[in-house]
């Protein structure tokens, strides 16, 4: 079933999730029913959202993938006792999966023979 979903929803359509995103809270801020102080947490979170959704989904590691889960569940958990703000979590969220993925890269690129790092999905292989 996970290849369905990665087959409808491939990873180059991150780029026009992140465009289309950015255009609902533009839309929604003009409209009203986001003022300009909620908007920036808005736009984060829905970024933050899709670069986890991707990132997961598109994810060929199984202990990548459950981080992303688990940061995802304890992002709404901390909110939820008051550990952190919306902000602080979306901000922290909006890190998790850049940060996972230049690991994968820098973990399988081999520094003993530059320029060997190939492009393979969403990750780089020696």
């Amino acid at each position: 079933m996970l290849e369905t979903i990665r087959t409808a929803i491939p990873a180059s359509y991150r780029a026009q999730a992140y465009a289309v995103g950015a255009a609902l809270v533009a839309l929604l801020t003009t409209y009203g029913a986001l003022d300009e102080s909620t908007a920036p947490a808005v736009a984060g979170l829905v970024v933050a959202v899709i670069t986890l959704a991707f990132a997961a989904l598109h994810s060929t590691s199984p202990l990548r993938t459950s981080i992303y889960g688990v940061a995802a569940a304890l992002a709404v958990m901390a909110v939820a006792f008051g550990w952190a703000s919306e902000d602080q979590t979306t901000a922290l969220l909006g890190v998790v999966a850049p940060v996972l993925g230049l690991g994968v890269a820098a973990a399988n690129t081999n520094p003993e023979q530059p320029g060997t790092a190939v492009a393979t999905g969403d990750h780089w292989a020696a």
